[in-house]
């Protein structure tokens, strides 16, 4: 009886084994709440990265953003951040926003470059993300005024 215990404990361990090394592959995300941002008549849901840990991470790893969604970098203080697009797989677009919440300059990144940086040539607040392409499909500018909700 004993082995018979031991050998269905161990079958079951192996078992275990099979499934956490063969199982489904699940990707997890974890996504804060959206806040909403407007920028002339546009909508845009927004995850907030106002921490160092979150404005790292950024959207590194996604595999997708939504059309009308993106992610909205709250820095601390004005200044001059450079951004990059390691483990970064989407197409993104990225606009700097002054404290003054005015669009000063708008960049297409280019994805997983590790290599290259992105930043204005001026102080900014903000740094808003988004899937390439939105801002010109939008008529979106530099000189356009953002309103975060």
């Amino acid at each position: 009886m004993r082995y018979l215990t031991l050998f269905v404990a161990i079958i079951f361990f192996l078992l275990l084994i099979f499934y956490l090394v063969k199982g489904p592959k699940t990707e997890f995300t974890f996504e804060k709440e959206k806040k909403i941002l407007l920028i002339k008549n546009e909508t845009l849901y927004v995850e907030i990265a106002d921490n160092p840990e979150e404005r790292a991470i950024g959207l590194s790893f996604r595999k997708n953003l939504p059309h009308n969604e993106g992610m909205l970098f709250i820095f601390e203080k004005e200044g001059i951040y450079p951004f990059w697009m390691k483990n970064t797989f989407i197409p993104l677009d990225i606009a700097f926003i002054s404290k003054d919440n005015i669009i000063i300059d708008i960049q297409r990144m280019t994805p997983l470059d590790d290599k290259k940086t992105y930043q204005p040539n001026k102080p900014f607040l903000y740094a808003l993300e988004v899937n390439q392409g939105y801002f010109e499909e939008k008529k979106i500018k530099i000189g356009d005024t953002i309103l975060l909700k």
